[in-house]
């Protein structure tokens, strides 16, 4: 478990302060996964948790493939020593088919995390880039974009293959102020200049822009995808038989994407110092601490020294230095000052 080292005079009213928020985006459920289960036999059971494990390790790590080393692999064998809690739930069929059991399983985080890094595997945390979509979808002549009030497969499609993979999803409202800043053509035709400028009203970390479009016989979809960053993109382009799979495929090289970014691999202990400006009082002083204690990289934080409104902090790290600055880079509460290599940074409002 992670550790707050924090001065005596304070460590008392400081429980009282944690529960504030940090400006982050957070995926609080990444432990939590529902699977299917053949029955509620034992061998059903354990076959459902082991599905489950193995898709909240690739949620977890980023990346499918790490699923298939042989560290992943050891996990796998006995998954019921994650397990917090489970239950079986049934859902109702549709046109007339039965009915559909599954299993929901909530997984303790903190010793699956630390097993994860103890095998050197990938980790990436709670903290993640909001990803704002937009994507264009062709049906053979019927096209629209997806957008927050869609009711239709695609927009079903892309809401349960981001929870798959964990990420935090933004869909535009497509209101008159949308409507007037971008249309179906500039998201089609991949003009980046156009959709830049609409999603700055969501101000998103990353923008996915992607087209969809069904062949003329209609038994496959075709799908080309660009995750634009803020000083470069990624392109990949999908195949698949149905709308979900080529929706499914489009979020799972999202997450690689990212994840290739921000997920982290332990390596030896390593200490860092840290300063932030502008602690003006305690409420400050528990932000910062908590948003510091919940990064992937750290292991413990301590108080080295408090100046006025300025706190140097130690930070333990079982990751190397440059993975802790691309967390805080991605997070909305800290803000570097000067360049981030001085590990000075600034607390924003």
């Amino acid at each position: 478990m992670k550790r707050l080292i924090v001065p005596n005079l304070i460590s008392l009213i400081l429980g009282l302060l944690l529960a504030t928020g940090a400006h982050a985006v957070r995926m609080d459920n990444l432990f939590q996964i529902e699977v299917d289960a053949a029955g509620r036999d034992r061998v059903a059971r354990d076959a459902a948790l082991q599905q489950a494990l193995r898709e909240v390790l690739v949620r977890v790590t980023g990346s499918a493939e790490t699923v298939a080393d042989p560290a992943a692999q050891a996990l796998l064998k006995k998954p019921g020593r994650f397990v917090e809690q489970y239950r079986f739930r049934s859902r109702p069929g549709h046109a007339g088919r039965p009915v559909q059991l599954r299993l929901w399983v909530q997984f303790d985080g903190v010793s699956l995390a630390r097993e994860i890094r103890h095998a050197g595997l990938p980790y990436w945390g709670r903290e993640r880039p909001d990803v704002l979509v937009w994507l264009a979808v062709d049906d053979r002549g019927q096209r629209f974009l997806v957008s927050e009030s869609t009711e239709n497969e695609a927009a079903k499609a892309l809401l349960q293959a981001a929870a798959q993979r964990g990420l935090p999803l933004t869909l535009p409202l497509m209101d008159l102020e949308d409507q007037r800043a971008v249309s179906f053509t500039d998201v089609w035709g991949g003009f980046t200049g156009s959709v830049r400028a609409a999603s700055e009203r969501y101000r998103p970390q990353v923008i996915l822009l992607g087209r969809l479009e069904r062949s003329r016989r209609g038994a496959d979809w075709r799908a080309e995808w660009t995750l634009l960053g803020a000083d470069d993109s990624r392109s990949w382009r999908t195949h698949a038989d149905s709308l979900a799979a080529a929706v499914t495929q489009g979020m799972a090289g999202t997450g690689e994407v990212l994840a290739s970014q921000y997920a982290v691999v332990s390596a030896d202990a390593s200490l860092r110092a840290l300063v932030v400006e502008d602690v003006r009082g305690l409420a400050d002083y528990a932000r910062v601490m908590r948003y510091l204690a919940a990064l992937a990289p750290v292991e413990t934080v301590q108080v080295k020294r408090v100046s006025g409104s300025e706190v140097e902090f130690d930070l333990q790290l079982s990751a190397d230095a440059r993975s802790l600055r691309q967390v805080i880079a991605l997070g909305k509460l800290l803000q570097a000052v000067d360049i981030p290599e001085a590990w000075r940074f600034r607390l924003n409002p």
